[in-house]
């Protein structure tokens, strides 16, 4: 089976690869808390004033190098900060909030970096001394919980740890479910985690159940979109999330079904992306989507176009440079080029292409090979590929 593919669900296209059983090209959702957010400095009697002011700098500077894309040095600053409130709530435990949001923002420069199973630890004990100062509250999941959750969500999810993810995912979305009755304007917010939740469903093969959180998403997406039809940002969350849809009918092998949301998806990114170029990784993805699902249904000769200018789209944003950061970096669709290209094989193969067919699978093995050194699970699309490239068989030389 084929790593899931997550795109995440923001104008600028940042780009999660979540390497999980079973596949699927799933998820389009918002990882806009991956960004280093303020920490209030709450003044207390007890208190050092010269380490509060030292914890402010130390925060305000690495919020500085992060916005600037100097990772490297907000992660020293960010670590500093860490220390400083560390010594801040150890004097004064009204400062653990401050803590909480240091440590936070320090997983979050560690995920910037690639480096997510050191962000993991540190994300965990954010939630849980947000827990702790929200303990005794009844009722609703706090607001205050929202940001490391949704990040706890995502690092667990890349880890493979689903079923620590899924009650995770399940506060997220009863959070946005309490936020929307009284916002209407944050089911947009609401859309994005049914989608993630729809996502760690289908990796835990739960697929009705995911289907059910889709549907309703596509439901919320729609009404939105409609609303505002010159949002892109509310576009783009319909169009995401009717890929998902398709893709789990696709996976429940209701191949009709998964056609009509393919077709719908990719005409809303295809219009996205001629008015803004930074939909375009999107838009080549929505067209392997589409090109798959025309494949399902038996059509090959419809699957090969959008398939082909999937290839194309995907091959202009292709930088082998983030085979190793996909999932934070700008870009990073090498896997779904490789995918596409595995797609269209199969495809060329049905239309009696067999010289073609290959020239594609071999493309999509060279790719997969690459990626396979970053992380071995790649290796598994490496063996199904070349399994698949021994059933073309090759042309018979004429005889003399």
């Amino acid at each position: 089976m084929r790593p899931a593919r997550f795109v995440v669900s923001s104008l600028l296209s940042l780009c999660a690869v979540l390497i999980l059983e079973p596949s699927a090209m799933l998820a389009m959702v918002r990882q806009k808390s991956h960004s280093i957010g303020p920490v209030k400095s709450l003044a207390a009697e007890a208190s050092d004033p010269a380490l509060l002011e030292a914890a402010k700098e130390a925060e305000q500077l690495a919020s500085a190098h992060y916005s600037a894309g100097r990772y490297e040095e907000a992660l020293r600053a960010q670590q500093h900060s860490v220390q400083l409130h560390r010594e801040l709530a150890a004097q004064d435990p009204s400062q653990r909030l401050q803590l909480a949001a240091s440590l936070h923002n320090l997983g979050v420069v560690f995920i910037r970096l690639g480096r997510k199973t050191e962000a993991i630890p540190l994300t965990e004990e954010s939630l849980s001394l947000y827990r702790l100062e929200s303990a005794g509250q009844s009722g609703e999941v706090p607001l205050v919980l929202e940001r490391p959750l949704r990040n706890l969500v995502l690092l667990y999810f890349e880890t493979n740890r689903l079923q620590e993810a899924l009650p995770l995912a399940n506060d997220l979305v009863r959070i946005h479910q309490s936020m929307a009755a009284v916002d209407p304007l944050s089911q947009g917010e609401r859309v994005d985690v049914l989608n993630l939740r729809a996502s760690l469903l289908v990796a835990l093969n739960r697929l009705k159940e995911a289907e059910q959180d889709l549907q309703v998403a596509v439901g919320l997406a729609r009404s939105l979109a409609e609303l505002a039809p010159q949002n892109l940002a509310l576009q783009y969350g319909l169009a995401g999330t009717l890929v998902n849809l398709s893709q789990v009918a696709d996976l429940l092998q209701r191949y009709p079904q998964a056609l009509r949301p393919a077709i719908e998806a990719e005409a809303l990114l295809r219009q996205m992306a001629r008015r803004q170029p930074q939909f375009t990784g999107d838009w080549g993805k929505a067209l392997s989507r589409l090109g798959q699902a025309f494949a399902k249904v038996g059509d090959p000769s419809r699957a090969r176009p959008p398939l082909e200018e999937s290839i194309s789209l995907l091959r202009s944003l292709d930088r082998p440079s983030s085979a190793g950061s996909m999932a934070v970096e700008v870009g990073g669709y090498r896997d779904d080029l490789a995918h596409a290209l595995e797609s269209l094989g199969v495809v060329l193969q049905q239309l009696n292409r067999p010289e073609e067919a290959r020239a594609a699978g071999q493309d999509a093995v060279e790719i997969y090979s690459v990626l396979a050194q970053v992380d071995h699970r790649y290796g598994r699309d490496v063996v199904r590929t070349e399994s698949w490239l021994t059933t073309i068989l090759r042309p018979t030389p004429a005889k003399p």
